[in-house]
């Protein structure tokens, strides 16, 4: 598939007769079917970062690794996506932006969960964001 060919399977049918030249069975192809290719799209470098944000967060209980929104705005000032000089307002508008891309309302595998408690909102790393991670991020 990296060089654009089409992937396929073929089904095969062994019989009783060997090959005399190497003695395996002999083998008849029934059918070709040819297999979909499915595209894999790199999350944004910001998500990315988001994401080695929460996955820094280490906890050696095995429990989910989260952070509070405050905190994570915090951490992506310092990693220079989200401006320091930003009213409130507009450092939580940047992280709803940057959360809805890897949320993905609706979709069976989001790469990060929101948890909203009262006033205060979590940011958990799912098991698809750790795997996102290890394949993409550098």
């Amino acid at each position: 598939m990296i060089w654009k060919g089409t992937p396929y399977y073929a089904h095969i049918d062994y019989n009783d007769k060997k090959d005399p030249a190497d003695d395996l069975p002999e083998e008849d192809v029934t059918a070709i079917d040819e297999i979909p290719v499915y595209s894999i799209n790199k999350p944004k470098s910001e998500s990315l970062a988001v994401l080695r944000i929460l996955d820094n967060m280490k906890d050696g209980e095995g429990r989910p690794k989260m952070m509070k929104k405050g905190r994570l705005i915090d951490e992506l000032e310092k990693a220079g996506i989200i401006d320091k000089n930003l009213s409130i307002g507009a450092k939580h508008s940047k992280l709803k932006g940057l959360l809805n891309s890897i949320t993905i309302a609706g979709s069976d595998n989001p790469l990060v969960e929101v948890e909203y408690k009262a006033k205060h909102s979590n940011v958990i790393l799912t098991t698809q964001g750790e795997s996102t991670l290890k394949i993409f991020g550098e």
